[in-house]
């Protein structure tokens, strides 16, 4: 399984330069298809496409196909019976659902502009179906991101001759310089072998729906709350939040367990209400996209950064991401009007929560602060205010507040914030569930949000 999500991303990297046509074939290999029965065009464009196969086709709208927005398209293979196995007996070619299956085309092409939406793709995936008696797959490239798309078809209700062309799934806007975690495990899941063995399909038709329903959005968003709920679980093991508003000390003979777990989970599902939109506001272009990059963050932002679990020296974690980058990112900048945005001063606004903290957890605090100013809006409401407030019955030893830290936001030594860093980035991890879900054979095999 991790070798196969590793060749994956390792052949998208690869479409970054060279051959479109190699890499791509190089992908579908790497997602388990058989991939030699290619019979690549001569001129690599429109023109060339048009005369191999158009010969005055009138139903496809060169207008629709954005033709004149064509840098580059080439058939990559067909996949029949022959290419999908060597044992013939597993597939047959009967009639499903008034479907009739045989064989599929897979065609790349890339486009001269770097965006499009899902319906100037879908037109494109339409016009080029209209042209062929069996199912094409396409892969766009356009700019520096992919989008596989995959169209349903089915057998005309009167006129068997003829087939209709239904609704096309997409695979939109994969990162080829740094794929997403999410589109690895959809194209995982759409890899032949895992595919066989969620789906145990034994005909065309049953590939190609194996394919719809693992792309479908119902499915997806069934397969997202359940990863969040596994690893809402599995991090609740993980972290340990401020508790001053419990009066329960937990090396106390007097430890309250139940309010303490109560507590982080208050906290731990106000962190994921915050993450979750703040990736919305992400995808809108809005928030940096170097916050979220492993990578960068461990070369260019974060001294002592820890994306591993059990890498740190003597057993140490570090909750410098969620120190340093995500409490700043919500409580100081979201929550802070721009060009006021900066670290507190040593000593001073001890209590100004909309202030940057933990600049000593920075390669370069400036770099950061420069960062987040030039794209990140003020976002005016209540989820980003950190919670942590003055108690209002007691003062301290000086007459000074005494602070109630709910989020802790705090440079103290003795902050007891615990959010480690590889519960964002951690990937393959184990974790017994049982006691979550009641179920003895539950156990959480990915622990990342990411």
């Amino acid at each position: 399984m991790k070798e196969t999500k590793t060749r994956i991303r390792e052949s998208i990297e690869a479409l970054a330069q060279g051959s479109l046509t190699e890499k791509s074939l190089a992908l579908f290999k790497a997602l388990g298809y058989n991939t030699k029965r290619q019979s690549s065009l001569g001129q690599k464009t429109y023109k060339g496409f048009k005369d191999a196969y158009l010969d005055g086709n009138a139903r496809f709208s060169e207008e629709k196909a954005l033709v004149h927005e064509w840098k580059y398209i080439d058939l990559l293979f067909q996949l029949s019976k022959e290419e999908i196995t060597t044992e013939h007996s597993l597939f047959d070619t009967m009639q499903v659902d008034r479907t009739i299956i045989e064989t599929y085309l897979f065609f790349v092409v890339e486009l001269s502009q770097e965006h499009y939406s899902r319906t100037a793709l879908s037109h494109i995936t339409r016009e080029i179906n209209k042209v062929f008696p069996m199912p094409v797959m396409v892969f766009f490239k356009h700019g520096q991101a992919l989008t596989l798309a995959v169209i349903n078809r089915r057998l005309h209700k009167r006129d068997e001759q003829k087939d209709v062309l239904e609704k096309v799934t997409l695979i939109k806007d994969i990162n080829i310089e740094n794929p997403h975690r999410a589109h690895i495990e959809i194209l995982f899941d759409l890899s032949f072998e895992e595919l066989l063995r969620v789906n145990k399909f034994t005909n065309f038709v049953e590939l190609h729906n194996a394919w719809q329903k693992t792309l479908d959005t119902k499915e997806l968003n069934k397969k997202f709350y359940k990863e969040l709920s596994n690893w809402y679980f599995w991090a609740m093991k993980e972290v340990d939040f401020p508790g001053a508003a419990l009066h329960a000390d937990k090396k106390s003979l007097f430890k309250d367990e139940d309010k303490e777990k109560e507590h982080n989970a208050k906290n731990l599902i106000r962190l994921l209400t915050r993450l979750l939109f703040v990736w919305f506001v992400k995808e809108k272009g809005l928030i940096p996209e170097e916050l979220f990059e492993e990578k960068y963050l461990a070369n260019e932002m974060l001294k002592n950064f820890q994306p591993k679990k059990g890498t740190g020296a003597s057993g140490n974690i570090t909750s410098s991401y969620y120190r340093a980058i995500l409490q700043n990112l919500f409580f100081a900048t979201l929550n802070q009007t721009m060009g006021k945005r900066d670290f507190r001063k040593s000593g001073q606004n001890m209590n100004v929560t909309n202030l940057m903290r933990y600049e000593r957890y920075f390669k370069d605090s400036k770099k950061f602060v420069q960062l987040v100013e030039k794209v990140v809006p003020f976002m005016n409401g209540g989820l980003f205010e950190c919670l942590d407030m003055p108690d209002l019955k007691k003062k301290g030893r000086q007459g000074g507040d005494v602070i109630v830290y709910s989020d802790g936001f705090s440079d103290r030594d003795d902050n007891p914030l615990q959010v480690p860093d590889y519960v964002f980035f951690g990937t393959e991890d184990h974790a017994d569930l049982s006691g979550a879900y009641g179920d003895k054979a539950k156990e959480y095999k990915n622990a990342a949000v990411k």
